[in-house]
């Protein structure tokens, strides 16, 4: 078996295809004390990919793998949340919106207004977890359609739920606002237990980051504006 250290916790597994292999490489460590053990078998990914024939064995393997890590790291504080993260000076602004909404797109606008200062940790599925009060971003090998990824722990500055429009306009949403948005663009617990530490983690989201709705096109000055608006002081 291989370990690997994914969002603060040690994580035992094998890898079976080269997709995932290659992604997790860069989160090996030689740590044996795990937190937790992924049990993704070929078998599981022949049975996935019958029921699923758009997907490739490799495809099913990263697709399960990364579900399995998220389900599983609800209980040891953190969790999902479908975005593009993106890092300037060690703050981390978190982009989420329904697929095709033009979250990534958004990302690489901060990367051609910022150049090499911004950081793109995870484009997908970065994990938010909160340590000694604390809310963090994490890159994690499970990044989506893409295979950028980082493995860095960043300060959370932000979270902004993006939408398209014509004009360009941001601004800070209350939190009951904010929770509908979230959950619907995370891993949803099936265990009591695990909802009520679920729920228990977005109350100190919810409290420590600001939660913005922002309406923009596809240019430059609509990075600067969410910079400009969420770097705080």
């Amino acid at each position: 078996m291989k370990f690997y250290k994914i969002a603060g916790c040690i994580v035992e597994y094998e890898p079976i295809y080269p997709l995932l292999k290659n992604q997790m490489e860069a989160y090996r460590i030689d740590e044996q004390k795990i937190d937790m053990k992924l049990t993704i078998t070929k078998e599981f990914c022949e049975i996935k990919q019958q029921e699923n024939p758009h997907l490739t064995l490799e495809q099913c393997e990263y697709i399960y793998a990364g579900s399995q890590f998220y389900n599983k790291l609800i209980n040891l504080g953190g969790f999902l949340l479908h975005a593009s993260a993106v890092v300037v000076d060690n703050k981390a602004y978190l982009f989420s919106a329904d697929s095709g909404t033009g979250k990534s797109t958004h990302t690489k606008l901060w990367q051609k207004c910022f150049g090499d200062k911004a950081l793109i940790i995870n484009d997908d599925k970065p994990a938010i977890k909160i340590e000694n009060g604390i809310c963090y971003a994490y890159g994690t090998p499970f990044s989506g359609k893409t295979d950028e990824n980082l493995n860095m722990r960043v300060p959370l500055q932000a979270i902004c739920f993006l939408e398209r429009g014509k004009d360009n306009s941001i601004d800070l949403i209350p939190t009951k606002d904010a929770l509908p948005l979230i959950l619907k663009q995370t891993i949803f617990p099936k265990k009591q237990d695990t909802i009520n530490h679920f729920f228990d983690m977005l109350d100190v989201v919810l409290t420590k980051t600001p939660i913005y709705q922002m309406k923009c096109n596809i240019s430059k000055e609509a990075a600067l504006m969410a910079y400009d608006k969420m770097k705080g002081e």
